[in-house]
């Protein structure tokens, strides 16, 4: 794809979801925001061009490959975005390339949304799935506010409970992992469970507990 192809947004749409799915636009001040699962604002798209979202590593990376960081130039002084950088016509031509970077941007964006709407939460019961059962128990190993939990990370914060004898459930395991990625615990495919799972089991074997049994899937049942 090159940016003469990409003149209309539903050509880059169309594009864009056949590399990694689930794609759509919204009209902007700037051009056309580029969301993925219409939540994660990735990239922008004006005047042909195609603008990714990147922070740190990923910029670094961006300007090494040729890459220029968004000016007021290439649209209205007024509007400045320097978090967004433009795609070379090499990388637009290099589906496998293209498609690396935006999986790339995509992390750094959703993980800047749950950093956010974590951070609105004062108590660890105001996180979703979590209630005062749960807050009470985290509290006995310590973690007793939410940036605490986030620096243990639901594995860490399991071993802690069975290391205390406090009755820490495959439940509550679940439940702290979706706390932390502000989705509800039930809302997980097979795959993203199993993979979960296993490193969860990896270190309950570690620290001498026993592993969790895998459950069936909807399709062996």
């Amino acid at each position: 794809m090159t940016t003469k192809d990409s003149s209309s947004i539903d050509v880059l749409c169309n594009h864009l979801n056949q590399l990694i799915g689930d794609v759509s636009a919204k009209n902007l001040f700037t051009g056309y925001g580029i969301f993925y699962k219409k939540i994660d604002m990735f990239a922008i798209w004006l005047n042909g061009k195609l603008y990714l979202r990147a922070e740190d590593e990923l910029v670094q990376k961006l300007e090494d490959l040729g890459c220029t960081q968004f000016t007021s130039i290439d649209f209205n002084k007024r509007f400045i975005l320097l978090d967004y950088y433009q795609l070379t016509e090499r990388i637009l031509a290099d589906n496998k390339a293209l498609r690396n970077l935006i999986y790339l941007s995509i992390i750094q964006v959703k993980n800047n949304r749950i950093d956010k709407e974590l951070a609105k939460a004062n108590r660890l019961k105001d996180l979703p799935n979590l209630t005062i059962k749960h807050e009470r128990a985290l509290k006995k190993v310590g973690i007793n506010d939410v940036e605490t939990l986030r620096e243990h990370g639901a594995i860490q914060a399991m071993i802690m409970l069975k290391k205390a004898g406090i009755d820490a459930t495959e439940d509550f395991y679940w439940k702290l992992v979706g706390a932390l990625e502000n989705r509800h615990f039930l809302s997980y495919s097979d795959e993203e469970r199993q993979k979960k799972l296993d490193k969860f089991n990896e270190c309950l074997a570690e620290n001498g507990f026993r592993r969790c049994k895998k459950k069936k899937s909807k399709e062996d049942k």
